[in-house]
């Protein structure tokens, strides 16, 4: 299965306390254990990385970025036109309208997460980081 990582899931990653960021790793970990891989979109390793003001720390999540997904995927104008369309529908932000659409047009299997609304649309299959069991299922 190859999983979009959402942006808001990357930076739980990176930046969160303690108690969401092993919530989040051991998805990751669980998942991986399961031949799952995964891809982040270039704009929320950007958004992570333009927050960090040491070069050295900026210099290390790249690094640990790279090894950790296949893949860094664009936000090409197909997506944005896809987001647009879906966004009309109030359950999600424009952000997240974004990454449903980068998944979908990517053909990915899915997106790892950590907010349950992200379930109320049913274009691509959600997985919550918080409900991956040490098995790695969902």
């Amino acid at each position: 299965m190859k999983l979009l990582v959402s942006s808001d899931c990357f930076r739980e990653l990176v930046f969160g306390n303690s108690t969401s960021r092993r919530s989040v790793s051991n998805a990751i970990e669980s998942l991986t254990k399961k031949n799952h891989i995964f891809v982040l979109a270039l704009p929320s390793l950007d958004s992570v990385l333009a927050k960090e003001s040491d070069p050295l720390t900026r210099e290390i999540i790249w690094t640990q970025s790279k090894n950790l997904f296949l893949d860094f995927l664009t936000i090409r104008k197909e997506e944005i036109s896809l987001a647009i369309r879906l966004s009309s529908s109030k359950n999600l932000e424009w952000k997240e309208w974004l990454e449903i659409a980068t998944a979908s047009l990517a053909d990915l299997d899915g997106i790892l997460c950590t907010n349950p609304k992200w379930k109320e649309q049913n274009l691509v299959k959600i997985l919550l980081a918080q409900e991956i069991d040490l098995d790695g299922v969902a």
